[in-house]
């Protein structure tokens, strides 16, 4: 009787765990921290509140230098990164170097939606470095 229990109790400790961690990003924040990789975004869906003041901080522990474009509500990036998607990016870090860790602040989009998020460094784009950003209300 007693292993039953104690992998019902270890299971469920378990579950509170990872719960605990949150599966995804439904709160909004104030902050987006996020680790650069080659090729993905960790994690890869930010939720902020709209026209509020984000504090951003990325650590890029890939091999390659990386960036962090959000793209303009509507304007999603559909084969490749190219000039002309970046002047349609809403706010961007670039130059991140491996091993670097950058901080900066910007004002979220006003407009609620879902914003795309990419790397503009090429190849990138094409490797899946993708994430979303979701502005709520």
């Amino acid at each position: 009787m007693k292993k039953p229990f104690r992998f019902i109790i270890l299971t469920f400790g378990f579950l509170l765990v990872l719960t605990a961690c949150g599966g995804g990003n439904s709160a909004p924040s104030t902050s987006i921290n996020v680790t650069l990789t080659d090729f993905q975004f960790t994690p890869n869906v930010f939720t902020i509140p709209a026209g509020a003041q984000i504090a951003f901080t990325a650590v890029n522990n890939g091999a390659d230098e990386h960036s962090f474009i959000i793209m303009q509500l509507g304007k999603d990036v559909k084969l490749h990164f190219t000039d002309a998607d970046m002047q349609n990016a809403y706010w961007k870090k670039l130059a991140i170097e491996p091993g670097q860790t950058v901080t900066d602040t910007f004002t979220a989009p006003s407009q609620p939606g879902t914003y795309q998020i990419v790397c503009g460094m090429p190849g990138h784009f094409e490797a899946g470095m993708v994430a979303k950003l979701i502005v709520a209300k």
